[in-house]
């Protein structure tokens, strides 16, 4: 635990360092996610299904993480400075942002595939859940989940790698994380759920121009905290390959 402990420190320190050096690139990339967002929710009136509904909002998300992958790139870069391979230090060609789109992208999919299963299943009643179809589709959405929730934790090293400009590979980023499952979870969880608790507090009983103020703060340390736990948590597996 000294070494999560060690991280999340750091993480909570370097956030502030990333909001003062580069406060107005992180803000750019929260607008274009948030108007994707805003797309996806404007969008889904058209449809009338559930499951189309969730599929319109993940690829508002996904087209949104075309137009943000460049400043999000350069913010990882940024953060990862000194570990740039010689050659690629102002490195910040279309190369890089593709691939660092199309992982993102593929995380989102993932991320959303929980949710497809869910609005095809019927809701959990009596009679469903007497029903062995439903019950096995609901134990494969679950296990779905945990699975996924495996691969993520298993795959935490991709986007701060491909930023650098490096060529990662599944393999390689199962090889980053080998025995160290529970490691990365934690060392995820324990920076982001004060913030997220402080966060619901300071919304609690907030309206108007103060509820949207301090939601798009909030929005903003979020993220930038989210991009520097990555990087953290990427030097440290680096430093530590086993």
């Amino acid at each position: 635990m000294g070494a999560i402990w060690q991280l999340t420190v750091k993480s909570w320190r370097d956030t502030f360092d990333l909001l003062s050096k580069a406060g107005g690139v992180l803000l750019a990339a929260l607008i274009i996610l948030g108007i994707g967002d805003i797309a996806g929710l404007l969008a889904t009136p058209l449809l009338t299904t559930p499951l189309g509904k969730t599929l319109v909002g993940t690829l508002a998300t996904v087209a949104a993480l075309w137009f943000a992958s460049p400043y999000l790139v350069k913010l990882l870069r940024l953060l990862l400075d000194d570990l740039l391979r010689p050659g690629l230090e102002s490195f910040d060609g279309p190369a890089t942002n593709m691939r660092f789109f199309a992982w993102s992208g593929i995380f989102a999919f993932l991320a959303a595939i929980p949710q497809y299963i869910y609005m095809l299943m019927p809701p959990l009643t009596t009679p469903t859940i007497e029903d062995a179809d439903v019950m096995a589709l609901f134990w494969f959405a679950f296990l779905l989940l945990i699975g996924l929730w495996i691969f993520t934790a298993r795959t935490v090293t991709i986007l701060p790698a491909v930023a650098l400009g490096r060529d990662i590979t599944l393999r390689e980023a199962f090889a980053h994380t080998a025995r160290r499952f529970w490691f990365v979870v934690f060392a995820v969880f324990l920076p982001i759920v004060p913030l997220s608790l402080v966060g619901r507090l300071l919304l609690a009983g907030t309206e108007g121009i103060v509820f949207i103020v301090l939601s798009v703060l909030l929005a903003v340390i979020t993220e930038a905290l989210a991009l520097v736990v990555s990087a953290n948590l990427y030097r440290w597996l680096m430093d530590h390959r086993q």
